[in-house]
């Protein structure tokens, strides 16, 4: 669930047509998100594979002590703890890929297939995923193909069994940890783009937080995403309309028009100082 979802084009110069679903594909747009159905309602969340694509377009270096060590996962107990510290791991599986850290990555999918099984989903896990993993060990594209079909089936069984909450905290343990390998360790100014980055994760916060409540997920991990949210409500959007492009050859309709955010340094580092504080109180 948390690498494989179908990604939606949402910027300048997309098709407003929806794409038909491609399985396994590795071409996403930078803007896209995820759509999950969760009790007949539809939440737009982006996919931990965007801000790992991101990081290696802008060429961003890789810092290994970021993702959550795989060395102490004895310490979730519970099922919602299991289940954010899997969506971590799943972010941290596509960030550890993308820079071809293929000895980490098998690590922490070793991780997630513990998790799995004490979360009674040991299929989704099998010997012949651990075998392929390890066979395309250098193939960046394969790994990722492989980690996501190993969540899409994690969030099919999730979802058959009415597990939404597991599902939903799945998904909220890889968005956060998106946005923190998004941040990384900030000394230097950060790019403009990854700072546009953080500012469009405003709405899919709200969607994230709207599908916790749905799935009655835990309330302090609820107040802990709002209180985040307070916090990007100091980002200022202006909208700029443009003429819609038509391809008649193709019956696509490219949408032109630009959203733009300003970011105020305050605010800025509120939503680092509460992200970083986040991630904190779900890997403790």
């Amino acid at each position: 669930m948390v690498l494989g979802l179908t990604l939606a084009a949402c910027g300048g110069e997309s098709p407003a047509t929806t794409p038909e679903a491609a399985a396994d594909t590795l071409k996403t747009t930078d803007n896209g998100n995820g759509l999950v159905n969760v009790g007949g309602k539809l939440f737009s969340i982006p996919s931990p594979v965007q801000a790992a694509l991101l990081m290696r377009k802008l060429g961003m270096p890789y810092d290994a002590s970021l993702p959550m060590s795989t060395d102490s996962a004895q310490r979730f107990s519970t099922n919602g703890q299991m289940a954010l510290a899997m969506g971590v791991h799943g972010a941290d599986l596509a960030y550890c890929t993308i820079h071809k850290d293929g000895q980490r990555a098998l690590k922490i999918l070793k991780a997630v297939e513990g998790f799995g099984d004490k979360l009674n989903l040991k299929s989704a896990f099998n010997a012949e995923l651990m075998a392929g993993f390890k066979k395309n060990i250098g193939n960046e594209d394969s790994l990722l193909r492989m980690g996501g079909a190993a969540f899409r089936t994690v969030d099919r069984y999730l979802k058959n069994d009415q597990r939404n909450d597991i599902s939903a905290m799945v998904l909220a343990g890889g968005w956060v940890e998106s946005l923190y390998l998004t941040i990384g360790n900030t000394g230097a100014k950060l790019d403009p783009r990854v700072i546009d980055r953080i500012a469009e994760q405003h709405k899919s916060l709200d969607n994230l937080i709207a599908l916790l409540k749905e799935s009655q997920a835990p309330a302090a991990l609820v107040d802990s995403l709002q209180g985040l949210a307070g916090s990007f409500d100091g980002v200022k959007y202006t909208y700029t309309y443009a003429q819609p492009t038509v391809d008649a050859a193709s019956r696509t309709t490219y949408i032109n028009s630009v959203t733009k955010a300003e970011m105020p340094a305050e605010t800025l580092e509120a939503i680092i100082r509460k992200v970083r504080a986040l991630r904190s109180s779900i890997t403790a």
